[in-house]
């Protein structure tokens, strides 16, 4: 701009210098994205170096982004007036943790380059082969950072070798791809992994031509200085500080009261390699404490006295003062994901499950009791078993003898049989269960062809119709029966019969409609039959889901509803607050039932007696919990108290060290005495 006289002004000289010192700025700082000033400072080799590892991290901070945008829903339990700081400071300990993944990416090639550059070879071999290993690492790296979006969706934890558990086990792995690619929440993260795969293609190529065709003037003596520093930098980004006190660790993360902030900092490949070698240290024993003090610990929260008659030192025999005119049926429905939380009785406000509402209310229905896991395997052993999973370990994988209910009811002439909605090799499920006494196992070979709608086989609504009349065969036989069924319409991918109309149009909710009408009317049904009134109905998850994230625990994944519903069979409705366990389902059965048996499990019969502690495991850590604070401890040694009850995210363990102690010692107990019946063959009680 000028002035009338055409002179140009003051003002306007220092806009102008503004502008162009602006210009030079960013013209500088995409020349260093490009390589031109690095090149002219640095080796040529390291230059390149430099490039990918800016790159490398670039890549993992959009993916963190990614993240944050996911799950931008958790950010209203952060304060308002700090929110937009720990976020802040969740990023800069991201860049900490992304440096860690990019130094050891980048080592090897930093050695094949080093040893070019001070050998003077420039070797255009070498240099293909350093930029196939850098392609092959960062793909790798950022496939992981894919995964880890819909896993982190889920199970609310970074990715960790639990995405691999069920892998191999029967026909698990061609079930799981067909539930990923028919799920449009488990391959959408597939696009910015392509993207940023070829965007860092191309660029990587650009730069690996600046190193074949570059004159790299510098001398042997520089390149030595230049690469000995680089050496230093790449090691204290491995390490993660300028200290050697201690390496980063998954522990620094947690810096807040707050869940979601803490992983957020997190790298899910540093969590998945990580775990991996955890995995790969505790393959055989986890050491939480020694066996005998485990197992003595066991003993006193269960009243077991030390002097056993039986071979298993948790064994005890249950009797009953009196007995029923009749032996009555069991169906016993094991719902996929039905978290409490999904229930209008306990405070959704979607209306989703009408009828299961209805049901509690009509049932011996108890409302504080909680799972033993976040993975369907784990929900079927501790339903059926009685026993808790240890971590990382699946506990269908390897066939053992168990005294569970099958076992014992058979004993007492019941026939048993189990249903699935799909494949009944995936977890092992088929040859788990027909070992330890079921007479049938009915999966997707069983069902017409025309009524499989996904890699999850049936609707639920065909389950319960197909099992009705499998139970009426059953009772022609003269003998009751005990039925398991396990859902899997609740469960990606979301698929809802035409035929059924949901009112949400979020398929996710509307589903959860469909499996409570599939309930209402597996129920209407059964109530015409002859056997009905002398059978018991016990609902109950597998799991929950990651409905409130308010701690990196989620409740919603652990609070399972627990119905009895036996009309002709059962006094009054109640409605019970005390805490139980999924490993009470089995003695609680048992005990309505009124049929003596040794009971070799680590469940009570929660109508005879009280329960101290339930605990659950999560892959990277266990939670215990009771009436109302709930122990999270994690694999990466931060250990918390919250007030569940309260909704509080206050970690009280400084504050109450006596509690914290006691639920540390009671879920050690459980697991490591879980894991030395296991080793010495003692899960039967003979």
């Amino acid at each position: 701009m000028t002035c009338p006289h055409g002179q140009v002004n003051a003002s306007d000289h220092q806009h102008l210098r503004q502008r162009y010192s602006f210009q030079k700025m960013t013209e500088a700082t995409l020349d260093l994205v490009k390589g031109k000033r690095l090149t002219s400072i640095l080796p040529k080799h390291l230059a390149y170096l430099v490039r990918v590892y800016l790159l490398g991290v670039l890549g993992f901070m959009i993916f963190r982004v990614i993240l944050l945008l996911q799950e931008f829903h958790q950010l209203h339990f952060l304060p308002t007036d700090e929110g937009i700081w720990l976020v802040f400071k969740a990023f800069l300990m991201g860049l900490r943790f992304d440096t860690v993944v990019m130094g050891y990416l980048l080592t090897l090639p930093f050695l094949l380059l080093a040893l070019d550059a001070l050998a003077g070879w420039n070797s255009k071999l070498l240099y293909r082969i350093v930029f196939g290993m850098v392609m092959l690492g960062m793909m790798a790296t950022l496939f992981i950072h894919a995964t880890d979006l819909p896993f982190f969706h889920h199970f609310y934890t970074r990715l960790s070798t639990s995405v691999m558990i069920s892998t191999g086990k029967g026909d698990s792995g061609s079930m799981l791809s067909g539930m990923i690619f028919q799920e449009w929440r488990y391959c959408w993260p597939l696009i910015p992994f392509f993207i940023l795969s070829w965007l860092f293609y191309k660029q990587n190529k650009a730069m690996l031509r600046n190193i074949l065709y570059q004159n790299d003037k510098s001398t042997v003596a520089g390149n030595w200085k230049w690469f000995a520093v680089y050496g230093a930098l790449i090691f204290f980004g491995i390490w993660g500080r300028f200290s050697f006190q201690s390496h980063l660790a998954a522990n620094t993360a947690y810096s807040s009261d707050y869940g979601f902030i803490n992983m957020l900092g997190l790298n899910p490949a540093f969590t998945f390699t990580q775990s991996y070698v955890n995995s790969k240290t505790d393959a055989k024993n986890v050491r939480l404490m020694g066996d005998g003090e485990a197992v003595r610990n066991m003993q006193g929260y269960l009243n077991i006295p030390s002097a056993q008659e039986f071979n298993s030192p948790i064994a005890r025999q249950v009797l009953f003062s009196d007995s029923l005119a009749t032996r009555p049926n069991v169906v016993l429905v094991i719902m996929e994901s039905m978290s409490a939380g999904k229930m209008g009785r306990y405070g959704n406000s979607n209306n989703l499950t009408p009828f299961m509402d209805s049901l509690a209310t009509q049932s011996l229905t108890f409302d504080s009791v909680f799972t033993s896991g976040i993975h369907t395997f784990a929900g079927v052993y501790s339903t059926l078993f009685s026993h808790p999973v240890v971590k990382r370990k699946h506990p269908l994988e390897k066939v053992v003898p168990m005294s569970g209910i099958a076992t014992t009811l058979k004993d007492y002439g019941y026939s048993t049989i189990y249903f699935t909605t799909h494949d009944k090799g995936f977890d092992n499920v088929d040859a788990f269960l027909t070992a330890n006494d079921y007479d049938q196992i009915v999966s997707k070979d069983d069902y017409p062809p025309d009524r499989i709608l996904s890699a999850l086989g049936v609707p639920d609504d065909y389950l319960f119709e197909h099992a009705i009349g499998d139970l009426d065969r059953l009772n022609l036989k003269g003998k009751p029966f005990f039925a398991a069924i396990m859902t899997g319409s609740d469960h990606g991918p979301f698929i809802v019969p035409k035929y059924y109309k949901p009112k949400q149009a979020d398929p996710i909710l509307g589903v959860v409609e469909y499996v409570d009408w599939s309930v209402r009317k597996f129920l209407t049904t059964a109530a015409e039959k002859p056997w009905f009134d002398n059978t018991l109905f016990v609902f109950v998850a597998d799991h929950g889901t990651s409905l409130d994230k308010r701690y990196d625990m989620p409740l919603s994944y652990l609070h399972t509803p627990l119905i009895f519903y036996a009309p002709q069979l059962l006094g009054a409705p109640q409605s019970l607050n005390q805490l139980g366990s999924q490993v009470d389902v089995f003695p609680t059965i048992m005990g309505m039932l009124k049929l003596p048996y040794v009971n070799n499990s680590f469940g009570i019969d929660l109508f005879r007696e009280q329960r101290q502690f339930a605990c659950a495991y999560a892959d990277d850590k266990f939670a215990v919990l009771n009436s109302e604070y709930m122990y999270v401890a994690r694999d990466n040694g931060v250990n918390s108290l919250y007030r569940y009850r309260t909704g509080d995210v206050k970690d009280y363990s400084r504050a109450l060290p006596e509690l914290t102690a006691e639920m540390k010692t009671y879920g050690e107990s459980v697991f490591q005495t879980t894991q030395w019946l296991r080793h010495n063959g003692k899960q039967e009680p003979q």
